[in-house]
């Protein structure tokens, strides 16, 4: 089989990604995959776009692309969901202020561990209902 050009391994990837956001019924959203990788120590993040409704851009890390089907499938999944938690996050952000240095240092934090322990843990649960990606390796 020949080798995929880079613009074939993105194409790929964003088709896969648009397939997850319909199984997730997160198509009203639109998500850009940046071709420059992930700098957080992530396979992947997701960030929201706030100067447009419904519009986020997907950073994938250079070691995603050597993980297990299964495991890119869910690092995929993990971050679409976020998307579906981000209404959530925001009225938290705006609460950074009002609580103050201290308290927001304490629970900012908990909030983020535990909506990613949630997002994770659902993640896992939808994956085993959604077909694998057959994204290139490399």
């Amino acid at each position: 089989m020949a080798k995929q050009s880079a613009a074939d391994k993105w194409a790929v990837l964003s088709a896969y990604l648009a397939e997850l956001q319909a199984a997730l019924l997160l198509s009203h959203w639109r998500v850009t995959v940046a071709q420059d990788a992930s700098d957080v120590d992530a396979w992947a993040d997701i960030s929201v776009t706030s100067q447009a409704a419904f519009t986020a851009e997907m950073r994938i890390s250079h070691d995603f692309w050597r993980q297990e089907p299964e495991r890119q499938r869910e690092v995929l999944i993990h971050e679409l969901l976020h998307l579906n938690a981000h209404q959530a996050d925001s009225v938290v952000d705006n609460l950074e202020k009002p609580l103050g240095e201290i308290a927001w240092a304490v629970f900012s934090p908990q909030y983020e561990d535990a909506t990613e322990r949630t997002v994770d843990h659902m993640a896992k649960v939808l994956a085993q209902f959604i077909s694998l990606p057959e994204l290139p390796k490399g």
